[in-house]
């Protein structure tokens, strides 16, 4: 017997696929203002859903591969 009970055989994700600004601002330990910033200047890919804005997890990781310092 099996934990997955989900009929299609598939995992389900952990966790959500989309974050807010204030989830996304503690994940990289920056406040919601400078979350918006890097959103507002397309460093940061968002998504609008009405009024509320969401990051997408995959977003935030490139994010932060971009923002490496390579050793001098």
């Amino acid at each position: 017997m099996t934990k997955n009970a989900n009929p299609s055989g598939r995992d389900e994700p952990t966790e959500p696929t989309f974050h807010t600004v204030k989830e996304t601002a503690a994940y990289l330990r920056l406040c919601e203002k400078q979350v918006r910033r890097l959103i507002s200047r397309r460093e940061l890919r968002a998504y609008r859903f009405g009024t509320a804005l969401r990051i997408k997890r995959e977003d935030t990781e490139a994010y932060v591969k971009a923002q490496q310092v390579e050793p001098v």
